[in-house]
C-alpha cells in the first residue's frame, strides 16, 4: 500500500470510529511468546543493515539486527480488550527484539449493518506505519467508540522493509454507551419510543428525520468534532423511559438517531432506528386478504411486481415503508406470530406497477394464500395478472380507479378456480379498456356475472376466451355487453361453460360491429334451446367457427351442444356478410330438426363443413337448405355420421328441375363448384337419393 492510500485508508478509519493503537519498540523482558518467526531468511529475505558507525551488522539470516545475532521476536501479549471510551494514556505493546526496523499494520474488518449504508459494501481498512522510528516509552493513543457494536481489530507487526509478518494481535474495543429501543407504539401522527440504556449509559439525546443519514456518516461527523445531527436536550435514562414523536405525517417512514452517554456533556453511542406510522384511513389502500396456514408457514408475499413506492401495514401492528425498483412478485414478505388469527388483512397504501403472480415456489405459495382483494383502493396499476390464484375467493368493486388506467385485461383472473362471484363494477373505472381476452377462465366456481360486468367499457374490442371453462356458469345476464358497441371478436368466449342451460334473447342484440363469434359455445353440454333474436342486429359477422379438435374436425359456434334440441330459424337472419360456418352444430346430437329457411339470409358463406356431422338424431334436412348458398365450396363431412337422416337430400330448383348439392358442377351460371366435398353425406344411408350420390361424396 502507497502512502496516499494508506492515508485514505486512515481518514475511513477514523471515520468509523476504531482504536488506532500505540506501538513502542523497546526491548524489554517479555513474558510469553505469541509467535516465532519460523524462518526469517524466508519472510525477510537477505539484507545487510548499516550499524550507527557506518559498519554493517547482520547475520547469516541477512536480517539487520542490533547485535548482528539471528533475529528474535517476542511480544508480552496475545490478546487486547480495550474500553469503548478513550482514555488519557494510550496503547503500548512491549516485546523483546533485536530486529532494528520494524513497523506495524492496523487491519480493520468491521462491517456496517446495511442500514447505515447508502450501499452495500464490505468495509475493511488497513492502516500503516512505515518508516517510523520507533522511541521507548513510545504510547499511540485510541479512539473513541461512537458506535454500539463491539470493534474488532487485528495489530500486524512487521520486519524490514519487505514487510513480512512477524505476529498478529488481536484487538476488541467495547461498544460504547448507548441507547436501545425495547418497545415501539405507532400512531397515526406520533411514535412512542420505549428505550432503555446499555453499557452503563445514563442520558441520551434524539433526532427524528424522514431522510436517512448514514450512521457512518454521523460517526465521522462526531469524531471530527463537528456537532453531528441536531440531538435533542439531554435526557435521563436511570429508567425505561418513553420518548415520543409527534406532529408526524401518516404512514410514512421516520430515521430515529438516538445517542448515549455517562454524563450529560459525553455522549458517546450513537445508534439509528427506523419505525413507520401508522394509516389514518384506509379509504385509499389496496386491501389484500390472506389464509395463514401450514403451506405458507404464516407468511404472506405480495403480488407486487416492478416499482413500489408506499406503506404495507401488514395488519398485525407492524407497518413498513417501501421503496423499490424493479420488485418481483413474492418479493416481499412478512411472517406473523403462532397466534394471530387464521386470515389476515394487509393494507398497501402507494403506489404499484403491476399485480401479478409467477411459478416460483414462493409464488405458488401466494396463489394458494392470497384469498380476496377487499379493496382495490388508488395504487395506480399499470398491469393486472392474477393467474393461477387457486385461493382467490372474492373481488372489490374498483371505486377509487385502481384499473383506471389499464386497456388489455388479458388473463387477468385466468385459473382463479375459486372465484364464487364477480362484483358489479369491477371494470368500471377502466372506461379505455379494449382487450378482455381470457380474463375469466378457467374460474370454475363462477355461477352467475353481473349485469353491469362491461357497461363502462365502450371501448372494449376484443372478449376472445372471456369466460373460457366456466364450467359452473348457469346463467348470463341480458345486458352482458350492452354497453360495448365497439365489440369486434368474442371467439370461444363461452367455449366448455357446461353449466349454461339457457341463453338471453338480446345477448349480442345491435352488435353490428361484432365480426366474429367462433366456437363461442362450443361444449356448452347443457343448453337445451337457443331463443329467438340471439344475434338480432349482428350484421358484420363473418365467421362462426375455424379451429379444429384433437381429432382435426373444425369445430364452430355450437358444436357439441349434446343437449340441443332446436334451433330457431331466425338464428343466423342478420348475417348477412358471413362467409364461414363450419362446425357450427358439430355433434348436437340431440338435434332433431332443422329448421325451415335457417340460411336464407347467408349468401356469401363459401365453408359449410363439418356443420352437422356426427348429429346423429337428425331426422330430416329442408330440401331448400342451402337454396342462397350458391357460392359454396366446401362441404366436408357436412353430414357425417347423421344416420337417421330420411326423404332426399337438399336440392335448389333451377327452371323448375331438381339441382343437388352435387350437381352445381353442372350448373357454372348457377353456382360455384364445391370442389371440397369428401364424406359430405357419409353413411346417410336412409336418404332416398343416396343411391345416386357419387362415391367421392359419401
Amino acid at each position: 500500500m502507497n502512502k496516499s492510500k494508506a492515508m485514505t485508508a486512515l481518514k475511513s478509519l477514523l471515520v468509523s470510529g476504531c482504536a488506532l493503537l500505540a506501538w513502542s519498540m523497546p526491548p524489554v523482558f517479555l513474558t510469553s511468546t505469541l509467535t516465532s518467526c519460523e524462518k526469517l531468511e524466508d519472510l525477510f529475505g537477505n539484507d545487510n543493515e548499516t550499524n550507527e558507525d557506518g559498519s554493517l551488522s547482520s547475520n547469516h539470516h541477512g536480517v539487520a539486527t542490533y547485535d548482528g545475532a539471528s533475529p528474535y521476536f517476542q511480544l508480552e501479549t496475545t490478546r487486547m480488550v480495550l474500553p469503548a471510551v478513550k482514555s488519557e494514556e494510550g496503547i503500548q505493546v512491549k516485546c523483546q527484539t533485536n530486529i532494528m526496523h520494524m513497523h506495524y499494520v492496523l487491519e480493520k474488518f468491521k462491517k456496517f449493518n446495511e442500514h447505515e449504508l447508502t450501499e452495500r459494501e464490505d468495509y475493511s481498512f488497513i492502516l500503516e506505519n512505515p518508516e517510523h522510528p520507533f522511541h521507548s516509552e513510545e504510547f499511540l493513543s485510541y479512539y473513541t467508540n461512537y458506535s454500539c457494536e463491539k470493534q474488532t481489530d487485528n495489530l500486524l507487526i512487521y520486519a524490514t522493509d519487505k514487510d513480512s509478518l512477524l505476529a498478529t494481535i488481536p484487538i476488541e474495543q467495547a461498544a460504547a454507551p448507548h441507547v436501545t429501543v425495547t418497545k415501539t407504539e405507532t400512531e397515526v401522527n406520533a411514535v412512542t419510543l420505549t428505550l432503555k440504556g446499555q453499557n452503563e449509559a445514563r442520558y441520551y439525546s434524539a433526532y427524528l428525520s424522514t431522510d436517512s443519514i448514514p450512521l457512518y456518516q454521523v460517526i465521522e461527523d462526531l469524531k471530527n468534532g463537528g456537532p453531528g445531527l441536531p440531538f435533542n436536550h439531554t435526557l435521563d435514562l436511570s429508567t425505561e423511559p418513553t420518548c415520543t414523536f409527534s406532529g408526524l405525517k401518516e404512514a410514512t417512514k421516520y430515521f430515529i438517531y438516538l445517542q448515549g452517554g455517562t454524563e450529560t456533556g459525553l455522549m458517546y453511542g450513537v445508534s439509528l432506528y427506523t419505525v413507520t406510522t401508522s394509516m389514518r384511513g384506509k379509504e385509499d389502500a389496496l386491501i389484500l386478504e390472506y389464509v395463514l396456514n401450514n403451506l405458507n408457514n404464516r407468511t404472506v408475499y405480495l403480488p407486487f411486481e416492478g416499482r413500489v413506492k408506499g406503506v404495507i401495514d401488514w395488519g398485525d401492528g407492524v407497518t413498513e415503508s417501501i421503496d423499490k425498483e424493479n420488485l418481483t412478485s413474492a418479493d416481499l414478505s412478512h411472517s406473523y406470530a403462532p397466534g394471530a388469527a387464521s386470515t389476515v388483512s394487509v393494507a398497501f397504501k402507494g403506489t404499484v406497477e403491476t399485480l401479478t403472480t409467477n411459478y416460483s415456489p414462493k409464488g405458488e405459495v401466494l396463489k394458494a394464500s392470497l384469498t380476496g382483494i377487499t379493496q382495490w383502493g388508488s395504487p395506480e396499476l399499470k398491469r393486472l395478472s392474477l393467474q393461477d390464484a387457486i385461493a382467490l375467493k372474492h373481488l372489490a368493486a374498483d371505486t377509487k380507479g385502481a384499473l383506471s388506467a389499464l386497456t388489455d385485461f388479458t388473463s387477468c383472473f385466468d385459473g382463479c378456480t375459486s372465484l364464487e362471484s364477480i362484483p358489479e363494477g369491477l371494470f368500471a373505472t377502466a372506461t379505455d379498456a379494449r382487450t378482455f381476452d381470457y380474463t375469466f377462465k378457467d374460474c370454475t366456481s363462477l355461477t352467475a356475472l353481473p349485469s353491469d360486468l362491461f357497461a363502462h367499457n365502450a371501448k372494449a374490442v376484443s372478449f376472445n376466451g372471456t369466460f373460457y371453462h366456466c364450467t359452473r356458469l348457469e346463467t348470463l345476464p341480458e345486458t352482458l355487453f350492452a354497453g360495448n358497441p365497439s365489440a369486434y371478436s368474442m371467439n370461444e368466449i363461452f367455449w366448455g361453460c357446461t353449466g349454461l342451460k339457457e341463453l338471453p334473447a338480446n345477448l349480442f342484440k345491435g352488435h353490428y360491429n361484432l365480426g366474429y363469434l367462433e366456437c363461442a359455445f362450443t361444449d356448452c353440454t347443457s343448453l337445451t334451446t337457443l331463443p329467438e333474436g340471439l344475434f338480432e342486429g349482428c350484421s358484420g359477422i363473418l365467421s362462426l367457427g375455424t379451429v379444429y379438435d384433437t381429432r382435426n374436425y373444425a369445430l364452430g359456434i355450437f358444436a357439441r351442444c349434446t343437449s340441443l334440441k332446436s334451433i330457431p330459424a331466425d338464428l343466423f337472419a342478420s348475417m348477412k356478410k358471413v362467409t364461414r360456418l363450419p362446425g357450427i352444430f358439430y355433434e348436437c346430437k340431440a338435434l332433431t330438426e332443422i329448421p325451415e329457411g335457417l340460411f336464407d339470409h347467408n349468401p356469401e358463406v363459401t365453408y359449410i363443413s363439418y356443420s352437422f356431422d356426427g348429429c346423429s338424431n337428425l331426422r330430416r334436412v329442408p330440401a331448400h337448405l342451402f337454396d342462397q348458398m350458391r357460392i359454396l365450396q366446401s362441404t366436408t363431412r357436412l353430414f357425417h355420421g347423421c344416420h337417421s337422416l330420411s326423404g332426399e337430400s337438399p336440392y335448389t330448383l333451377v327452371s323448375g328441375k331438381k339441382v343437388h348439392l352435387y350437381e352445381r358442377q353442372y350448373h357454372p351460371t348457377e353456382f360455384l363448384e364445391i370442389t371440397n366435398h369428401s364424406e359430405t353425406y357419409d353413411n346417410c344411408t336412409g336418404l332416398t337419393d343416396y343411391g345416386t350420390i357419387p362415391n367421392d361424396w359419401k
